[in-house]
């Protein structure tokens, strides 16, 4: 006992010393590591500066103008000048810190000031999004431009690295996950109790949100990479085949058929299936027999069947003259669902034959009766596969300039042959959605609203709703700040005009909305008893009747009149109406024919709501409904029977109709979902709910029970709130933020986000034409402006004046994020300044339809939906903005030059 009690006490000094050696060496690792990490951030300072200063200012510069279009530059170097900045400011701070360093210094507090600030996590965002664009513009440059690819090997022999500008440019992508493994080293180095452990966890978190988009970037850079590649394979493999590699098509499958020829024979043939063509092959033995692929969705077994056999085109089919024909023979649906039935029954006789050998009682009765339904089973799977081979032909019909052919395609096994038929109808769906092979919407024209008092710009638009056979008009309101003026959209006689402008009140109109009129016998129509508790307080109602016999209009406000700027623009309906009465007896006497009438609602800042209808002149306002509440009125919707009003004290004022079927304004009910701070900006109808937009946040409303079911947050930058969402009429929902130009998608089920979408790259392109000066301004403040989801493409507004369309995806209720977002495309046609609203309205009936309606090429039949669309007119997509601007080049017009002018605005109009 006592020996070993003083060799306990000998060795304890000892283990003291390996603690303080430990600790010791950590503290040493620990710095060692905020060394190496200060070494490689100024080592990627160098670079980015290397590319700022070396690349993008000379080739910006005047004396290298005729290398590469300004606009090509700014694509190339998107967000590099940003990230420069950040990190400057990161390796200043990592310097800072080294130079006061001691054994309880920081340094995961230096990582999450900047890597969590939204504007760092935007910037990477976008540049990851624009990187794959960047290296495609590079590429393509320097085979158009010989003296650009002069330019980057000369900058790559001067560089003392001798990295290219390929190299340089992929470095952010790279520094994120070098981030995170610093980080998780200077935590194993540094003790739970060390002020700086949870820090680094906290920062460890954030950076490793980045490496999970970078990594996906990667990927879709590798794949896309494979695609090519399997491209190139396909093309070299089979004889005449040529020019099949681009960069927006892939190769999906292929597989070994039969096909029937004219003599009535089958030959062995080979089938190529890519994301828009299908090529047809003859097959060729190099030796003994024609040698199977192992599997036909795998591109690696290409290289096994160039050394087996050898292939010649024999048809190069578009996939939108190809269709699969359906079995319309029930007796081949019939036998398809006996032979899916027996095979289900084989399956589980095999499972029952297997249990039965577990039993430990009398079981050999049992396992020879379930070996006998077997036997039965499986005979009768072969005889159904033997004498029904038909479920193995795909029936293809093609549409040739000699008219329809059809092409029998047979399989080896049913299943394959159904595999086929899913692939090709799921490659026809992509290819039916993608944003290039939509037909582009037919532009009108663009339309000069003159400015009737200085400053005077569109503020937002709806078309009017009609009873009957009526006419629609569209009213676009115009404001300054004092006056609130609605210019009157004609759409009949053909062309659309402008036929009246008129001042409507003293202040600015946030929004406006059509409401539907009452449908005799619906229960809309019938009183609603609301169980909940209504607030009148902050509301005032009055009915206006305007005599117009006097020539002028006089508006309930002590501010100057609306005379200065109504009227300039005549009126199509000029003649006098004289009002006999007084007030009360107008309105008893049109109070029943008004209720059922639909109407225009108009949404001020200064709390007003302006009600007329639809079908009366907006000049004479006539019975006009003005509902005063306390605080400005953001948006207006009709929904459920409902007309909900958001307002700027955060309340939601919501309407209902009275027993007559008109409204019942002055006894609403006030249910309160935002805040003053954050109150409810837009709102919008998601199926049947009511997407309410507050701050940074959509809060879900039931129109019910007036309750909010949901709330989700659309993004962590509490600075800014929503500005736009749209419905696209399935389950996605579009989103944008307030100064932002990264657009979401939704989805409306699982409220989880899909998409991202970068509009910038999209939007540099249509502006390469502009002065730089103009163009650079553009960028910088670049945001998306407004929205409108119409006959399957979203439009997008924004500040530059651009245009922009994203097809709208298919989404399914099981739909998560896309590996890819849809693709932006521009529009040649924009504004000079901001978009300001886009609306759409279904244009009147054609007195001259066309008789010969269009063949739809992938049904071969007359469309439906498009014989639809000549019964019911095309829609008009309108956008409000300032000015009108040709982005597709410098135009010497005088409309344009016009469209230049801040006196006047512009609607621009597209049939879709």
């Amino acid at each position: 006992m006592t020996m070993n009690a003083d060799r306990k006490l000998i060795n304890q000094p000892s283990v003291d010393s390996e603690n303080n050696e430990r600790v010791t060496s950590e503290r040493d690792t620990r710095t060692h590591v905020v060394v190496e990490l200060y070494d490689t951030e100024r080592s990627y300072v160098e670079a980015l500066q290397i590319l700022v200063n070396k690349y993008l200012q000379p080739l910006k510069s005047p004396e290298n103008a005729g290398l590469v279009d300004s606009g090509t530059v700014d694509e190339i170097f998107y967000q590099i000048p940003a990230l420069l900045s950040h990190h400057e400011v990161f390796l200043e701070e990592l310097r800072r810190r080294l130079d006061t360093w001691e054994l309880k210094q920081t340094i995961g507090d230096v990582f999450l000031d900047v890597f969590t600030k939204p504007v760092v996590l935007e910037t990477y965002t976008l540049f990851l999004d624009n990187w794959k664009s960047a290296r495609k513009a590079i590429k393509t440059t320097c085979q158009a431009k010989p003296a650009f690819a002069r330019f980057l090997e000369t900058m790559e022999r001067e560089h003392k690295g001798k990295l290219g500008l390929d190299q340089l440019l992929i470095k952010p992508v790279q520094k994120i996950p070098r981030y995170e493994l610093l980080i998780q080293r200077l935590l194993k180095h540094t003790d739970p109790t060390h002020p700086d452990y949870e820090l680094l966890q906290a920062a460890q978190k954030e950076v490793h949100e980045l490496v999970v988009k970078i990594n996906c970037t990667e990927r879709e850079s590798l794949e896309w990479e494979q695609q090519q590649t399997t491209l190139r394979e396909v093309q070299a493999l089979v004889e005449g085949l040529a020019g099949i590699v681009t960069n927006d098509r892939a190769f999906v499958r292929h597989d070994l058929v039969t096909i029937a020829s004219n003599q009535g024979t089958r030959k062995e043939r080979a089938l190529f299936l890519f994301s828009d063509l299908l090529v047809i092959t003859s097959i060729k033995r190099r030796s003994g027999t024609i040698r199977k692929p192992s599997t036909s969705t795998c591109p690696n077994s290409l290289v096994g069947l160039l050394d087996a056999n050898k292939y010649k085109m024999l048809m190069r089919i578009p996939l939108d003259d190809l269709e699969v024909m359906k079995a319309k023979d029930e007796n081949l649906r019939r036998m398809a669902r006996e032979v899916d039935y027996l095979r289900e029954d084989c399956t589980k006789l095999t499972q029952l034959q297997e249990l039965a050998a577990t039993l430990h009682g009398a079981k050999q009765q049992l396992e020879d009766l379930i070996k006998d339904m077997l036997s039965q089973s499986q005979r009768q799977l072969a005889e159904r596969n033997a004498a029904h081979s038909q479920l193995a032909c795909l029936e293809l019909t093609l549409n040739t300039q000699a008219g329809i052919e059809n092409i029998s395609v047979m399989f080896a096994k049913p299943d394959k042959r159904a595999s086929w038929e899913e692939s090709f109808n799921e490659a026809k769906q992509k290819l039916a959605l993608s944003a290039d092979r939509r037909p582009c919407p037919e532009f009108v024209g663009p339309l000069p609203i003159r400015k009737t008092r200085a400053g005077l710009q569109f503020t937002c638009a709806a078309p009017t709703l009609v009873n009957g056979q009526g006419s629609r008009d569209v009213w676009v309101c115009n404001s300054d700040g004092y006056v609130g003026q609605v210019c009157v959209l004609s759409l009949s006689p053909e062309p659309p005009q402008v036929t009246s402008c008129n001042g409507v009140c003293n202040a600015r109109i946030l929004c406006v909305a059509g409401i539907p009129s009452c449908t005799p016998g619906s229960n809309s129509c019938t009183s609603n008893n609301s169980p909940f508790i209504n607030s009148k307080s902050g509301i005032s109602i009055s009915v206006q009747d305007v005599d117009a016999s006097g020539g002028n209009i006089q508006l309930d406000s002590s501010s100057s009149s609306d005379d200065s700027d109504s009227d300039d623009i005549p009126c199509a309906d000029t003649g006098s109406v004289t009002l006999s009465g007084d007030v009360s007896s107008i309105d008893n006497t049109t109070a029943e024919e008004d209720a059922n009438q639909p109407t225009m609602w108009l949404g001020t800042e200064d709390g007003c709501i302006h009600v007329y209808n639809c079908n009366d002149n907006i000049r004479i306002k006539k019975n006009k409904v003005k509902i005063q509440h306390g605080s400005s009125v953001h948006c207006i919707i009709y929904l459920d029977n409902k007309v909900f009003v958001s307002l700027a004290n955060g309340d939601i004022t919501v309407y209902v109709r009275d027993h007559t079927g008109g409204w019942n304004t002055s006894d609403p009910t006030t249910v309160s979902v935002g805040t003053v701070a954050s109150p409810v900006t837009k709102m919008l109808s998601v199926s049947g709910k009511l997407w309410c937009g507050c701050h940074n946040s959509v809060k879900v409303l039931n129109t019910h029970t007036l309750d909010i079911e949901h709330t989700f947050t659309v993004s962590s930058d509490t600075s800014r709130a929503v500005s736009c969402m749209a419905n696209s009429g399935g389950l996605g929902v579009w989103i944008s933020l307030h100064n932002s130009a990264v657009l979401r998608l939704f989805h409306s089920g699982s409220y989880e986000c899909l998409a991202d979408i970068n509009i910038a790259p999209a939007v540099t392109k249509m502006l390469a034409s502009c002065d730089d000066i103009i163009r650079q301004h553009k960028a910088a403040c670049l945001r998306v402006t407004a929205l409108l989801a119409c006959n399957e493409l979203l439009w997008i507004g924004t500040s530059a004046g651009v245009l922009l369309t994203v097809p709208i995806p298919h989404i399914k209720p099981s739909t998560q994020r896309m590996s890819q977002p849809p693709i932006v495309t521009g529009i040649p046609h924009g504004h000079t300044g901001h978009v300001r609203f886009l609306t759409c309205v279904e244009t009147p009936n054609s007195s001259k339809p066309d008789p010969r309606p269009k063949v739809n090429r992938y049904s071969l039949k007359p469309n439906k939906t498009q014989q639809n669309n000549i019964n019911r007119g095309k829609l008009l997509v309108i956008s409000g903005g300032d000015g009108y601007e040709d982005f597709r080049g410098p135009q010497a017009s005088a409309e344009l030059q016009a469209g230049r002018e801040d006196s006047t605005n512009h609607l621009l109009l597209w049939k879709v």
